[in-house]
C-alpha cells in the first residue's frame, strides 16, 4: 500500500515545524524497529498533532507511517485520493465485523508496511498512564487470523510485529523545550497466535486482553509517570533544582532520572511531617514560578544568595541585584548585533505565538499544537515575503529567484542556529530585572497571606471528556498529604463524592495573574525553603540502609534488595507505614511501586547523571527549621 508525494511533502513540513519549534527532539532505541515487514507501532498520545508529528518524523529508516481516520473523510472522491496517498487508513467505526474494520490496515501490512497507532484512546495530560485501550490488540491478532484464512500476503510471510513507543516532553507547551521518543523491544505475537485463533471465544478475548497488558506495560517502561499529582510535580521542581532546570539532565537518563525522583516521592512515608513539608514545600515554590512566568534555571543564574550566608533572610540585598542585571544586559548587547537581523523579521512570529499560547492556556493539550500551527504559518507567509523581495530586487530574474530561495534558506538556518543561546540570555536577563524591581520596591507591594494562598497551589489541568475513568483512578490522581488546600477534585469541578478533601474545603479561584513584583520576595523565600527541606531530605536518604520506592522496571534495572523493608526516614517522626496504597485493577495497578532501591544508591546514580547535590547541600547548610510564612 504504497503512499504518495503526499504523505513526504507533509512528514518534511512535520519535521519542519518541530526543529523550529523544539530545541531537540532525542530518539532512543531506533534499532528495535525493523527495517521491512509488517509493524504496528503503539505510541503514548499526550500532545494532540504533535504527537504523530514526532513519530512519523524519528521512526527508522524513515518508514512511511499509516494513521486511522474515520471512514466518514473518505466519502469525498478528492478527499480520498488525498488522504490515501498520505498513508492514512479508513477505519468505519460503526462496524461490528473486525475483518471489514480492519480491512485497510490489513491491506497496509500485508504489503509490509508500518502502522501507527495511539492505544490510549484520546490526547491527555495527566500523571501517568490511565487507560490503553484493545483496539490495537485487535487489529493485530486480526491481521493474523486474516492471514491464516487466506488473505493475500504481499510482504513474502514477515512476522508481524508490535513496537511500542513512549513520548517524553520536558515541558511539552514550552517554545525551545526538548521531546524524547524512545521506541521499545518489538513484541512478537507467536504465542497469543494459537489461542486467539481457537474456537474458544474466551480464550480470544484472553489473548487479545495479554496482548493490551504487553502493550499497556511497555508504554509504562518507556515514559515517566506518577501515582498523583502531587508526587509527579514535587519530583520535577525536585529535578529542577538538583540540575538548575531541566536542560542539565542528559536526554538520554531524563526519563530515568525524573521517574528516580517521581518514585522517591510517591514512597509512603506521609506520617512523616518532614516528608509532608518538603513536598508541600516544592509545590509552592513550582507554582510561585509559574504564576510569575520565571524558571530556576533562570534563578540559578543569578548570584543573589551569596552575599548573605550568615543570614536566615532568603532575599538579598537590594545593592546585590545590580551586578547580575548588568552582566545579562552585557551579555545581551554583545550578542544583539549578530542577532538582530534575524530577530526583527521573526519578531511577529514570537508576538504571536505567545499571544496564541496564552489563550489556549486553559486548554494544556492545545497550547503546543496551537504554537506550532500559527508559527509555521506565519514563518512561511514572512519568509515567502522576503523571497519576494530579495527577488524584486534582483529583477526577477532566474538567477534572482535562485539568491533569494539561498538568501531565505541561509537566515532560516542563521536564526535556528542562533536562537536557543539568545533567547535563553533573554530569558535571564527579563529574570534579572524582575528580581531587580521586586527586591527594591516597598514591603507594601508584597501580597498578603491571604491573597499569596492561591498561587501557591497548582491546578490540574480541566477533566477530558472522553477519558472515562473510575472514580478510584480520579481519587488517588488528586491524592495529596502535603496541603489541606491542595488541588482536588471538588476544586475543579468534578464530583466532589470522590475527592480527598472535605465537603466544606473552599473553592479555591485564581484571579488574574499579579505582576511578578508583587511575588519576589514570596518566590525567593520559597526558593530557599524548598532547598533548605530538599538538602535535608537527601542527607536523610544518602544511607544504605534506607529504602526508596520503585517503579518496577526501574527495581529491575537497579537490582535493588528484594527483601529490603520500608524504613522510616526520618527519626523524629512517628514511624511510617508498610502498605503502599494502590487502586484495584487495570493500568493503575501496575503504576504502583513494586520495588525498592537504596537510597545511598539513588543519591550516587542522580550524582552520576550530573545533579548539583553538594551545590544544594552547601546552600541548604542554613539549618532544618521549617520556614515560616507568616514570619
Amino acid at each position: 500500500m504504497p503512499v504518495g508525494p503526499s504523505h513526504y511533502f507533509i512528514r518534511k513540513v512535520a519535521s519542519m515545524a518541530l526543529t523550529g519549534f523544539f530545541r531537540e527532539v532525542h530518539v532512543i532505541g531506533e534499532e528495535n524497529v525493523p527495517k521491512e515487514g509488517p509493524v504496528i507501532v503503539c505510541c503514548t498520545h499526550h500532545n494532540m498533532m504533535i504527537d504523530p508529528a514526532v513519530l512519523s518524523s524519528t521512526v527508522a529508516y524513515g518508514r512511511p507511517l499509516h494513521y486511522w481516520a474515520k471512514a466518514s473523510l473518505f466519502k469525498n472522491p478528492i478527499a480520498r485520493k488525498i488522504l490515501l496517498a498520505s498513508g492514512v487508513i479508513p477505519v468505519d467505526r460503526g462496524s461490528h465485523d473486525n475483518q471489514k474494520l480492519f480491512a485497510g490496515t490489513f491491506e497496509a501490512l500485508a504489503h509490509g508496511d508500518a502502522v501507527a497507532l495511539f492505544p490510549e484512546g484520546t490526547s491527555y495530560t495527566l500523571p501517568r498512564i490511565v487507560q490503553v485501550k484493545d483496539g490495537a490488540s485487535w487489529s493485530a491478532l486480526e491481521y493474523l487470523k486474516w492471514i491464516h484464512q487466506g488473505g493475500k500476503n504481499t510482504n513474502k510471510g514477515q512476522e508481524l510485529v508490535v513496537v511500542p513507543a513512549g513520548i517524553t516532553y520536558t515541558d511539552k507547551s514550552k517554545y525551545r523545550s526538548s521531546a524524547v521518543i524512545e521506541y521499545g523491544p518489538p513484541i512478537h505475537l507467536t504465542d497469543l497466535k494459537q489461542n486467539f485463533l481457537s474456537d474458544s471465544e474466551a480464550e480470544t478475548r484472553a489473548a487479545v486482553k495479554s496482548l493490551t497488558h504487553a502493550i499497556e506495560k511497555a508504554m509504562i517502561e518507556l515514559t515517566v509517570n506518577a501515582p498523583n499529582w502531587e508526587a509527579l510535580l514535587a519530583a520535577r521542581t525536585a529535578r529542577d533544582l538538583l540540575f538548575e532546570s531541566w536542560r542539565g539532565v542528559p536526554l538520554d537518563s531524563f526519563k530515568d532520572v525524573y521517574q528516580t525522583l517521581v518514585d522517591a516521592f510517591s514512597t509512603p512515608w506521609d506520617s512523616d511531617p518532614e516528608f509532608v513539608s518538603l513536598k508541600r514545600s516544592l509545590i509552592t515554590y513550582h507554582s510561585l514560578l509559574k504564576s510569575t512566568h520565571l524558571t530556576n534555571g533562570e534563578l540559578s543564574h543569578l548570584p543573589l544568595s551569596k552575599s548573605r550566608k550568615s543570614s536566615s533572610e532568603p532575599v538579598p540585598p537590594r545593592l546585590s541585584t545590580i551586578l547580575p542585571l548588568l552582566r545579562e544586559s552585557i551579555a545581551v548587547l554583545i550578542r544583539l548585533p549578530l542577532f538582530l537581523v534575524p530577530l526583527m523579521i521573526n519578531v511577529p512570529i514570537y508576538w504571536m505565538t505567545r499571544w496564541v499560547g496564552e489563550k489556549a492556556a486553559v486548554d494544556e493539550e492545545s497550547v503546543a499544537q496551537s504554537k506550532i500551527v500559527v508559527g509555521l504559518v506565519l514563518f512561511l507567509v514572512i519568509h515567502s515575503f522576503w523571497f519576494w523581495v530579495i527577488w524584486i530586487f534582483l529583477a526577477i530574474t532566474p538567477i534572482g529567484a535562485l539568491i533569494a530561495a539561498v538568501s531565505v534558506w541561509a537566515l532560516a538556518t542563521y536564526h535556528r542556529r542562533l536562537i536557543d543561546d539568545n533567547y535563553i540570555r533573554a530569558k535571564r536577563l527579563l529574570s534579572a530585572y524582575r528580581v531587580l524591581v521586586g527586591v527594591w520596591g516597598p514591603q507594601r507591594w508584597d501580597l498578603s497571606l491571604s491573597t499569596l494562598t492561591q498561587y501557591t497551589t497548582t491546578q490540574p489541568p480541566p477533566e477530558n471528556p472522553f477519558l472515562k475513568l473510575p472514580d478510584s483512578v480520579k481519587k488517588a490522581l488528586v491524592r495529596s498529604s502535603s496541603s489541606p488546600i491542595a488541588p482536588t477534585l471538588s476544586t475543579t469541578g468534578a464530583a466532589a463524592a470522590v475527592s480527598d478533601a472535605p465537603t466544606s474545603a473552599p473553592k479555591i479561584k485564581r484571579s488574574q495573574r499579579p505582576p511578578s513584583r508583587k511575588l519576589i520576595r514570596h518566590l525567593l523565600r520559597a526558593r530557599a525553603d524548598a532547598i533548605r527541606r530538599l538538602a535535608a531530605f537527601i542527607r536523610k536518604i544518602d544511607d544504605p540502609s534506607v529504602r526508596v520506592c520503585a517503579s518496577g522496571f526501574m527495581a529491575k534495572t537497579f537490582n535493588p534488595d528484594p527483601n529490603g523493608a520500608l524504613q522510616s526516614l526520618f527519626d523524629q517522626a512517628p514511624g511510617g507505614t508498610n502498605a503502599i496504597q494502590t487502586v484495584s485493577g487495570g493500568v493503575e495497578a501496575e503504576l504502583n511501586p513494586t520495588g525498592w532501591r537504596s537510597g545511598k544508591e539513588v543519591i550516587a546514580y542522580l550524582r552520576s547523571k550530573g545533579a548539583h547535590v553538594g551545590r544544594i547541600l552547601r546552600e541548604g547548610e542554613g539549618g532544618e527549621q521549617a520556614f515560616q510564612w507568616d514570619a
